[in-house]
């Protein structure tokens, strides 16, 4: 099947090639990383979970990056600019939209998808996704999602990873399902001749087997055929995408090689299995061998693949064939045989003229001095003649290298390491890691992006997660091993052996002394000398010969560490600690505990807080959050008396209710924290106490959607989109009451970006139109839809005044006098108790809305109708008086 993209902007065959598939995923622990152009994904918003320690997720959503404007002060909070497949608050249909999102890295897990071979460049990408915003095609997520969308903007064909897992998985399921019905079908045989009462029913029943036997046969020749047409299809598809430039030559040749592999290692062994059997069984029992046996030879091919691609090499590209001698340089990785086998080294130097085939070079490379010695990191010295031999250069001219003094140099600093791994340190990942400039983003410093920085670049309208309980992104990027001692800095968290057993610790210091191979270092750690004696946490200097020894530097997230001089300042402060426990405080808690932020900060002293913070405490022997109101009174250093908001009550079972209180907090028993809302749009302290304050008395506790979590999360996060005057610069937040200032500039008021809720906790999706729940008086908006309990029955109406003192509320609905009375469209004031009675309200669509004044007039021209019935209820009535027909708003 064709690109269904293509028809929006035909290829030009004079393109460059492109690969999908020489790709890499790159976690951003920046946003100085992603720039215009990109590809990135993350977690969907569905099916994304926290889950020991990381976020898991069902599937990733993917978008094209057009713009990023970073908070001033932090690289870890930006609004961007995405196109990609996206449902709005408003319209849960998927189409190619451009939208402005807030992203937080302390729970947004974003990937930048890097291409090896992208055939656009960044300007031509975006300028293919926005021919896509003009087109619209139709999702269609197995051949036509988000992920296929990014991959055909920058390399020109459509592919999604996802989908082929998935397809993947199938044929696992596929391929298990037929291994107990071949069990099933050799306990029918068994059964059937195990009660055979005479001859004639054994004869049928041989027969019977013979004709199976010869039907596995088919079968199975049927499977060779069939794999094998599928292979051809295989090859010509992915023929045709080389010539068209679709995919590099290096994964056109892996793919193909790999894909002839798979049949031979299936069908030979399944024709021997055929010729075997009959040989031996004569085609009596030949059935009962045959499926289990495809089914196996499946797995070992499946298995033998994921191996296959385990063992590549790291590096992705071209080679060349080395002819004359000036085609070898210094720092140069080469490829050649070595015992027999392709063997990859560094050139240290070349002795050959420029234009002669014969002379010497010297490698450094993991290599043997016999067939049954170690392995290890050696200079050796080559006699070749290019006449006969074959040599060639790898061309790492789509990466970022070293220089070559800098390759040699490194690959110097591993002379005579003696760890080599099959599948992890071979000869490749040596010269791969000495070649190619792999440095971490993760201490870059901060860029701090637009200089010239405008309040008219803000987007109008920007998008923002406000949930409840967002899951936190991965704490632990990466785990590496050491190369050389230049690679670990104080401050970082590692783990090496101790007594025989692997260890956690945090490196305070690098002393520099002796080789590069030889590193010592200060640890802070449990530290324990007999088998008896209690752990304590000492700091204590530890020697490694780094040709041997394996020592490990975990890289934990920016957003979620803290910086290097705070984590060995943190760790010098638990020196003497005796708290250790094997389950629950052991090395590795020590260590998580000294270098990562925790949602929960424990306070030690109440001068700690401030007014409108969200506390943690245990109330009724379970843990709660309350809104701090002030501090009542410190009697001591280690107690105080604090005013919170919650929802408290009298005994565990009794009914809860919203109010403010006193309550007294022993903070040496570590029970009272404060909890952070960095990742959130929040109100100042004053605000959040005012907003609490307007819920007191309030009866509708809920243990899942109504408890204490859900009202400070409403009091102090940002979720009224008419409220929010949001400035990038300073990251402050301005907020535009009804009694504004006169001397506010008015024309910064009419750039104000409006915040519009994403995946939020009590966001429902209506069409056009989003529904919240009403907490406060001040969300009731006239010439909106309101939603009530009328006649015990949930109903819809049009909002026309709001009396917050005298709590009454006027709503156009249809309506009736009495349950059985004819229902007539008809304005009724309505008595208010938002203590104890729900309301929601309908946040329609701008685009395709009337004004407030406008929806109002429209409902009361209707006043008096009775023409009530299927499709012209209270809610559609409530949609005409709202939502204007799209053509016309398109207009």
């Amino acid at each position: 099947m064709g690109n269904r993209l293509d028809k929006v902007i035909p290829e030009d065959e004079t393109l460059p090639t492109g690969c999908s598939y020489c790709s890499e995923t790159v976690r951003v622990v920046s946003f100085n990383q992603v720039h215009s152009g990109d590809h990135i994904c993350q977690g969907g918003n569905l099916f994304t979970k926290y889950l020991n320690r990381s976020q898991k997720h069902l599937y990733k959503h993917h978008a094209i990056v057009k713009n990023v404007i970073c908070d001033d002060g932090t690289d870890q909070r930006a609004v961007i600019t995405f196109i990609h497949y996206y449902s709005t608050p408003y319209d849960a249909e998927l189409k190619i939209r451009e939208t402005n999102e807030t992203r937080d890295l302390r729970v947004d897990e974003i990937y930048i998808i890097r291409y090896r071979y992208p055939k656009f460049q960044s300007n031509q990408v975006l300028y293919r996704a926005q021919k896509c915003l003009e087109k619209d095609p139709d999702y269609f997520l197995p051949v036509l999602n988000c992920e296929h969308f990014c991959t055909w903007c920058i390399t020109g064909e459509e592919l999604s990873c996802q989908v082929e897992k998935v397809k993947e998985i199938l044929k696992n399921i596929i391929d298990s399902l037929l291994g107990p019905g071949s069990k099933a079908a050799k306990l029918i045989i068994q059964f059937t001749c195990n009660t055979a009462d005479d001859i004639a029913t054994m004869m049928n029943t041989i027969i019977r087997k013979v004709h199976l036997s010869l039907g596995a046969t088919a079968l199975s020749g049927v499977a060779i055929i069939t794999y094998f047409i599928r292979s051809i299809v295989i090859n010509v598809l992915l023929n045709k995408k080389f010539k068209k430039g679709q995919i590099c030559k290096n994964c056109y040749t892996f793919k193909v090689r790999s894909i002839w592999i798979c049949f031979t290692a299936f069908s030979i062994p399944t024709i021997a299995s055929i010729i075997i059997g009959l040989i031996l069984t004569g085609g009596g029992s030949l059935a009962t061998i045959l499926v289990p046996l495809t089914i196996i030879l499946l797995a070992i091919v499946w298995g033998g693949t994921k191996a296959y691609k385990a063992f590549r090499s790291p590096f992705i590209g071209d080679k060349t064939r080395v002819n004359i001698g000036r085609d070898l340089q210094m720092g140069d990785v080469i490829q050649y045989r070595y015992w027999k086998l392709l063997h990859e080294a560094v050139v240290l130097s070349v002795d050959i003229p420029d234009d002669g085939k014969e002379g010497n070079i010297y490698v450094l490379h993991y290599g043997l001095h016999s067939l049954t010695s170690n392995r290890e990191i050696m200079k050796e010295k080559l006699i070749i003649d290019l006449n006969k031999m074959e040599i060639f250069k790898l061309d790492y001219s789509r990466y970022t290298v070293y220089p070559s003094e800098e390759v040699v140099r490194r690959a110097m600093q591993r002379l005579g390491e003696k760890k080599f791994g099959v599948m992890t340190n071979r000869s490749c990942h040596f010269c791969h890691w000495a070649k190619v400039n792999e440095s971490s983003d993760i201490d870059l410093p901060f860029d701090h992006g637009n200089p010239s920085f405008d309040f008219a670049d803000l987007p109008s309208h920007i998008s923002a997660d406000q949930s409840v309980n967002r899951p936190s992104s991965t704490q632990l990027i990466k785990q590496t091993w050491i190369k050389t001692k230049s690679e670990i800095q104080g401050g970082d968290p590692i783990q090496f052996r101790y007594h025989r057993h692997w260890h956690n610790g945090v490196c305070t210091k690098v002393i520099t002394t002796g080789t590069e191979r030889e590193l010592t270092i200060n640890v802070v750690h449990y530290s324990y000398q007999g088998s008896f004696e209690i752990p304590e946490v000492k700091e204590e200097i530890f020697s490694f010969d780094l040709s041997v020894d394996n020592v490990y530097i975990y890289h934990y997230h920016p957003a979620h560490k803290y910086s290097r001089k705070e984590i060995i300042d943190r760790a010098k402060m638990k020196i003497g600690e005796k708290k250790y426990s094997m389950l629950y405080r052991n090395s590795r808690h020590l260590v998580e505990e000294i270098t990562l932020k925790a949602k929960e900060q424990v306070i030690n002293s109440p001068y700690e807080l401030e007014q409108g913070d969200i506390v943690s405490f245990s109330y009724w022997g379970i843990r709660h959050r309350a809104i701090l109101v002030s501090i009542v009174k410190i009697p001591s250093d280690t107690k105080c008396c604090i005013n919170v908001i919650h929802y408290a009550a009298r005994s565990l079972f009794a009914k809860r209710t919203v109010v403010e209180e006193s309550i007294s907090i022993d903070l040496a028993g570590n029970n009272l924290r404060k909890v952070s809302f960095q990742e959130y749009l929040t109100y100042p302290g004053n605000i959040v106490v005012e907003r609490a304050r307007k819920r007191l008395g309030e009866e509708k506790f809920n243990a899942s959607s109504n408890n204490s979590s859900q009202l400070v999360h409403w009091a102090k996060v940002n979720t009224q989109s008419k409220d929010i005057f949001y400035i990038l610069r300073g990251t402050e937040l301005s907020f535009l009451l009804d009694t504004a200032d006169e001397n506010q500039n008015q024309a910064s008021i009419q750039q104000a970006a409006q915040i519009l809720p994403v995946n939020y906790s009590s966001v429902k999706k209506k069409g056009q139109m989003y529904m919240e729940p009403i907490r406060s008086w001040e969300e009731f908006i006239p010439g909106h839809i309101v939603e009530f309990k009328y006649y015990c029955i949930w109903h819809q109406g049009i909002l026309t005044e709001v009396d917050s003192r005298n709590e009454k509320i006027k709503i156009i609905h249809y309506g009736a006098k009495h349950l059985f009375a004819k229902r007539t469209i008809l304005e009724d004031e309505t008595k208010v108790n938002l203590k104890k009675e729900s309301f929601y309200i309908y946040h329609p669509d701008a685009k395709y809305a009337y004004t407030p004044d406008e929806v109002i007039k429209i409902a009361k021209s209707r006043v008096g109708e009775q023409n009530w019935k299927s499709g012209n209820r209270s809610y559609d009535f409530c949609r005409a008086c709202v939502l204007r027909e799209r053509k016309e708003s398109e207009n």
